[in-house]
């Protein structure tokens, strides 16, 4: 199974480090990204990835991982909830998936293909991620990945005791999605 881990916490020490690092154990064999430790732009609008069914040409850190993308098997997606969404990091890498559609608008990647969505967040109230993980499913959904989003309330900014306390409950969700 093929198998990519995407952190979009600029934090090392943080909850969502955690949590990719724990996964990683979890699958060894699966690719870990750490946006921030990446040089990339968002989507430039070009179109250039449309108009000739190519992957994006810009030439950047995301240059050769994007194709990797299409034949993963699942994507674990994490970030901090930051003011109710997602971090920048992971924004600027989401608007890069522009190319992993064709020139029809079809999806690139590989039937089947699952994304599995962690948000570590200090507020204790999980409706506080709501507006993320509904807005990821969408961009999920569009991409034909099947999806499932899990929330770890209560990671403050400098412990990750509870991402501590919650990670096998997030292992068995995992495996009940895969």
């Amino acid at each position: 199974m093929k198998v990519f881990i995407i952190n979009g916490s600029p934090r090392k020490e943080g909850s969502s480090s955690f949590v990719a690092n724990s996964l990683l154990e979890k699958y060894p064999e699966a690719n870990l990204i750490n946006l921030n430790d990446l040089t990339f732009k968002g989507c430039q609008s070009c179109f250039s990835c449309r108009k000739n069914n190519t992957f994006c040409v810009v030439n950047d850190d995301l240059k050769d991982i994007l194709p990797e993308l299409v034949d993963a098997d699942l994507l674990i997606v994490i970030s901090p909830n930051y003011y109710g969404f997602i971090s920048g990091q992971l924004k600027l890498f989401l608007d890069r998936w522009y190319c992993l559609k064709d020139a029809n608008r079809v999806s690139k990647f590989k039937n089947g293909a699952k994304m599995f969505f962690v948000m570590t967040q200090g507020a204790q109230n999980r409706d506080h991620a709501s507006l993320a993980t509904n807005w990821l499913k969408k961009i999920a959904e569009g991409f034909n990945l099947k999806y499932y989003a899990y929330v770890i309330p209560g990671c403050g900014s400098e412990n990750v005791d509870m991402a501590k306390m919650k990670i096998d409950d997030l292992k068995m969700h995992l495996n009940m999605f895969v």
